[in-house]
């Protein structure tokens, strides 16, 4: 079955979402984010340099906007490089007609950006997130619509890491 135009857009912004996280060009985020995004991390591994370690069970990152989240990756991701690769087309589920639940499943990459020697990591997990269609200042649908991440959880199943 052919995406709807709304679910290829979302599709096409999630694409960019990615790339600007992995060139590190948080301040682009805005053009796709809503500024009261919520943002949870669900991080079943101890052994990240995304997260703080965990003496026990899941370690959960939550952020209450966009700029908060912004901040602290921005500082994380400074020493590395990361490639984000979302999996398939996602699968969507319509709330109405200018809202949208989508799960992505995503695969990563993330090393120190000095040299070619060092430690690695390869990741996968789920992108649980609300989209909405609304209308912004310099918005790229018709009449300056378009559609916005609303909230963003992932859930990170697996994580390699070696020196």
């Amino acid at each position: 079955m052919a995406a709807t135009p709304a679910e290829s857009r979302i599709q096409s912004l999630k694409l960019r979402y990615c790339r600007y996280v992995d060139t590190q060009q948080f301040p682009r985020l805005t053009s796709l984010i809503l500024p009261s995004c919520t943002f949870n991390f669900i991080d079943y591994f101890s052994s990240s340099p995304i997260v703080e370690p965990s003496a026990s069970g899941p370690v959960t990152l939550g952020f209450d906007s966009l700029a908060s989240w912004t901040s602290y990756f921005s500082e994380k991701f400074k020493g590395l490089r990361t490639m984000h690769l979302i999996s398939g087309a996602g699968e969507f589920t319509k709330i109405s007609e200018d809202e949208y639940e989508v799960i992505f499943p995503a695969i990563y990459h993330a090393a120190p950006k000095e040299g070619e020697t060092g430690w690695q990591g390869a990741g996968g997990g789920h992108y649980y997130e609300r989209w909405v269609r609304k209308g912004k200042e310099g918005g790229e649908g018709e009449q300056g619509e378009d559609w916005y991440m609303k909230s963003l959880r992932f859930e990170r199943l697996y994580w390699k890491y070696v020196e």
